[in-house]
């Protein structure tokens, strides 16, 4: 065992000189085992070791389980750190499990002394791994579900991953050291608690000696698995994911030409980046973003945390439900004209004698017209049905439906975009094009100029 100990921080590089390793201490079997071969490591590898304990006030003997801790670091001289949490009612104030609120905590204040730099050891060990695994296929689950627990999840290391239960509780007795025992394990509150007391056993002793080891085994391959598939939802990520805007948008005929299970994967990892997870997030949700791609048009789904996702044209976007935006405010434009738009730009009207010496500007949001050829007041609106602008030189006329579906503009977005017209005909759409028949020529007397800041 204590080879399998050392072997799994040397093979993971768990441990670096000079770090600080904050080793989370309940008192049991397992911590207490993993405390004992962290002090003996101690003697060969130069890093500062401290214990943390956490009392989360639920048991009436939790008090005697610290005080063994404090013991057991007395007589070693490692620094004793204990909290006092009220884990019952923080999991009542946010809403989660008490083994939820239990996990927060502990992760918390060991981070807290930590700081910036150091490790936090863990004591899951072979059985808590095959534990993990069913009870991650009883809830539904993928290839991260089967890899189970890492032995390095970022600060955090498990030496103790590769030690069974058995060799553990072995270890304590024959070097005579005791534990405490939370009596909580032994009962059936926790969906763990029933894998571990009573499914496990059954299949050990009725269909296979060992399942444990076997099912630790598989996770161990799916890790392996886990780490390939995430490297190569990497690289599609490169090469078809965008992020922009607190959205996330897929090129569609990228995403179709990955495998099956890359686009899963990019779907997957989208949502991550967009949540603090992928708690809620089932494969129905993936399955209906990723049918999206299959559809003409721009259609919708909805999503937990507020998101939605939707095709718009040869896009796929996820992000934040988008509120209908607000119209424009209809206006009368004349000389001297100043209104408010939706965006909060200001739009500006001026109209002038022409000055052949002078040059039409070029800008996006500066334009200018050719005032004679206006047959009725000009207005700002949004659109409406019989809107047209004229599209070249010959005069020939398109219905704004249709350039605003060849422009690939949304189509949440068509009813909010400013317009400028002329009675039914469209001067320009603002931020996109003019209409030909309005352009100032050689011939223009007076000029209309219009500009959005």
């Amino acid at each position: 065992m204590i080879k399998k100990f050392e072997d799994t921080i040397k093979r993971y590089n768990m441990i670096g000189d000079g770090e600080t390793v904050v080793a989370g201490i309940s008192g049991g079997a397992d911590s207490v085992c993993m405390l004992l071969n962290l002090i003996e490591y101690k003697k060969k590898a130069d890093f500062e070791l401290k214990v943390v304990h956490i009392n989360h006030l639920i048991r009436k003997e939790a008090a005697k389980d610290a005080e063994f801790v404090r013991k057991l670091c007395d007589e070693f001289g490692i620094e004793f750190i204990l909290y006092e949490e009220e884990v019952e009612k923080m999991a009542e104030s946010l809403g989660i499990s008490t083994e939820e609120a239990g996990r927060k905590i502990r992760y918390d204040r060991f981070n807290e002394q930590l700081k910036s730099q150091g490790k936090i050891a863990v004591a899951h060990n072979s059985n808590d791994v095959a534990e993990t695994v069913l009870f991650n296929i009883f809830r539904g689950t993928g290839p991260e579900g089967l890899a189970s627990l890492e032995p390095v999840n970022g600060r955090v290391i498990r030496p103790m991953l590769e030690v069974t239960r058995r060799e553990i509780e072995e270890y304590l007795k024959l070097n005579g050291r005791d534990h405490v025992h939370d009596a909580t394990n032994d009962t059936d509150m926790y969906a763990r608690n029933k894998i571990r007391n009573n499914i496990l056993p059954y299949v050990e002793r009725e269909i296979v000696n060992n399942a444990t080891g076997h099912i630790a085994a598989l996770s161990e391959k799916m890790r392996l698995v886990r780490h390939y598939i995430e490297a190569r939802t990497a690289e599609e990520w490169e090469r078809t994911a965008k992020i922009e805007d607190g959205k996330v948008s897929f090129d569609i005929n990228g995403l179709d030409a990955a495998d099956e299970l890359i686009r899963q994967e990019l779907i997957l990892l989208a949502l991550e980046k967009l949540t603090d997870g992928r708690k809620d997030i089932g494969e129905v949700h993936v399955r209906d973003i990723l049918a999206l791609s299959k559809k003409e048009g721009n259609k919708k789904a909805d999503l937990p945390y507020g998101l939605e996702a939707k095709r718009v044209y040869d896009k796929l976007i996820i992000g934040p439900v988008e509120e209908a935006g607000a119209v424009c405010t209809e206006y009368e434009l004349s000389d001297g004209s100043v209104c408010a738009l939706p965006d909060g730009k200001t739009l500006r009207v001026r109209i002038f004698d022409r000055d052949t010496e002078q040059e039409i500007p070029q800008k996006t949001y500066t334009k200018w017209f050719d005032y004679d050829k206006i047959s009725n007041c000009v207005k700002l609106r949004n659109r409406q049905a019989g809107d047209y602008l004229t599209v070249n030189s010959l005069l020939a006329h398109k219905s704004l439906k249709d350039y605003m579906i060849n422009c690939k503009i949304p189509k949440d977005e068509r009813d909010r975009i400013p317009l400028i017209a002329d009675g039914d005909h469209i001067m320009w759409v603002v931020g996109y094009r003019i209409s030909e028949y309005y352009k100032v020529t050689d011939d223009t007397k007076h000029i209309i100029e219009i500009i959005t800041e």
